[in-house]
């Protein structure tokens, strides 16, 4: 038979339950609170996703890697510094085996299955010429460190953005030095990719302007080694200076051709390739006294230069190349700008760094309405007895320049 409850029973069960509920309803409550504030940690720690390809492989492997590494270095030291807008950056890397063509697909990829908030361009004008028409139609800002033929700027896009001084003024400082020491005639050979017509044409404009004599002007196929016949033509025109537009192969061809035809001109200049301890590897003491431009020396002493070398030095236990410099550079330059929008949209960051006017490791940086780089200046170096020598401009050199 069953005995029913008591009235007082009856009310303290019910409390009871009642105070469970209520405890029930805290635990629920807390675990939604903590639930909340975990997806809104998790959003707010989503990276800034930036997207690159870069011949890690393939013929521009040497340059690409060194760009590689720098923005590495600028990834790193950004994250350390607690990222931008509170979120982490991660940089998406692909290889593109130095292939036009591959690029492109990887570009596509970047941004329609990676959705990266912003580009940076590859390593040469050849490949960066490729996807700019991807960045263009789909509106992403592009920072170009890896690519300086001014052509890329004279085909009307919105989106691309130089980071460094563009070809056809690599040799301003080289034609100064020329006039200072009373050396008038120029020989000007060039391989046929873009980048280096580029260049070898500036070179002759600025001869022209300096008043100098150019005894002969001409471009060879991309990927020629033995240039022996260009210089036994270039001897005969009465050039007492050399040029060889290029990159580092070009420059190791015009090392040992000279060598083979026995012409000892008074100035010997090549483009890229000399700013790597590779080239001097390669043409052991034949490279003594060769000329090049660089974009950045650490000696030039910029703001963050020395931690960026030290960090270089620590991480890859090797001297970084101007090329690494670059990369760091394009990133300084996209973190400013999303920095001081305090937002990733992107027309809002393309807009304020087309009005940027900042210090980077390579020096001032500044656009034009075009999105070339207007205000970094170049270096000269030259090889002097087994290593780079910064000759100008005089305010920062570290040696006289030899003829």
């Amino acid at each position: 038979m069953r005995t029913a409850l008591r009235p007082v029973q009856q009310s303290r069960n019910l409390a009871g339950w009642m105070a469970i509920v209520r405890k029930s309803a805290v635990v629920i409550s807390l675990l939604c609170l903590f639930w909340r504030l975990m997806t809104a940690t998790a959003i707010a720690q989503e990276p800034i996703r930036i997207g690159v390809s870069l011949g890690l492989t393939g013929r521009f492997a040497v340059m690409s890697d060194a760009l590689h590494k720098g923005f590495q270095i600028w990834e790193q030291h950004v994250n350390v510094a607690g990222g931008l807008l509170g979120r982490p950056v991660r940089i998406i890397f692909k290889d593109d085996g130095s292939s036009p063509e591959v690029a492109r697909g990887l570009y596509r990829e970047l941004i329609e299955t990676e959705k990266v908030d912003f580009l940076f361009a590859p390593y040469s004008s050849l490949i960066t010429e490729a996807v700019l028409p991807i960045a263009e139609q789909h509106g992403i800002p592009i920072l170009v460190a890896g690519a300086a033929a001014d052509r890329l700027w004279e085909k009307g896009y919105r989106n691309v953005i130089g980071v460094y001084t563009t070809a056809s003024k690599f040799v301003v400082g080289f034609m100064e030095l020329l006039v200072l020491n009373d050396l008038d005639d120029i020989a000007i050979l060039s391989a046929d990719d873009s980048f280096s017509v580029d260049l070898a044409n500036g070179a002759r404009d600025w001869a022209r302007r300096f008043g100098l004599n150019t005894t002969l002007f001409e471009y060879f196929k991309k990927g020629t080694e033995r240039l022996d016949n260009l210089m036994v033509k270039a001897r005969k025109s009465g050039a007492n200076v050399l040029i060889v537009c290029g990159h580092i192969n070009e420059s190791v061809h015009m090392v040992k051709s000279l060598k083979r035809v026995g012409w000892h001109p008074q100035a010997r200049y090549a483009s890229v390739g000399p700013t790597f301890p590779a080239f001097r590897d390669r043409c052991g003491e034949e490279a003594e006294g060769v000329f090049t431009t660089s974009l950045w020396e650490p000696r030039a002493n910029y703001p963050g230069a020395q931690k960026f070398e030290t960090d270089f030095i620590a991480a890859y236990g090797e001297t970084p190349g101007y090329h690494a410099g670059l990369a760091y550079a394009g990133g300084q330059v996209l973190a400013e700008a999303i920095r001081e929008t305090g937002s990733i949209d992107r027309d809002k960051v393309r807009a304020l760094i087309f009005n940027l006017d900042i210090m980077t490791i390579i020096g001032r940086f500044g656009v034009n309405q075009t999105g070339k780089q207007v205000r970094q200046q170049a270096f000269i170096i030259q090889w002097q007895n087994g290593q780079k020598e910064l000759v100008w401009p005089e305010a920062i050199q570290t040696a006289k320049a030899r003829f």
